[in-house]
């Protein structure tokens, strides 16, 4: 193998080491809160309707399953807030549109506040207040 095929694979697997390394899984609830999941956990997802089950193996080939009670797990609960309610007159006017990059908040303000697209929150928008 050529010295620059050599240098090639590494560089490929050194991008790849990175990628997986920096790769996370971070689930958002609606109530704000956040759980960031760790190296060796999955995720799996049941409705009220279908019980997700644990399966439990004994030594003498005996098995048993349990129902999996949902993970109540939080990295993040978000505290107390100012008040405004997202999409608010308020908080239209408070937002400065692409300060934080694209963001839920960002997204937010460009679907309640500036209902005409044209960048600015202002007369012609929808939650507009003259006032």
């Amino acid at each position: 193998m050529s010295p620059l095929n050599t240098l090639a694979l590494v560089i490929l697997g050194a991008a790849l080491t990175v990628s997986q390394a920096a790769a996370r899984t971070v689930i958002y609830y609606g109530d704000g809160s956040t759980y960031t999941l760790e190296a060796n956990e999955q995720i799996y997802i049941s409705t009220p309707h279908s019980v997700l089950f644990k399966r439990q193996l004994f030594s003498n080939k005996d098995t048993f399953f349990h129902a999996q009670e949902p993970w109540g797990g939080r990295d993040h609960v978000p505290g107390p807030t100012d008040g405004q309610d997202i999409g608010s007159h308020q908080w239209c006017q408070a937002f400065l549109p692409w300060s934080e990059g694209m963001t839920f908040n960002q997204q937010a303000w460009d679907r309640h506040c500036d209902t005409n697209s044209d960048g600015i929150y202002g007369p012609g928008d929808g939650p507009w207040q003259d006032g």
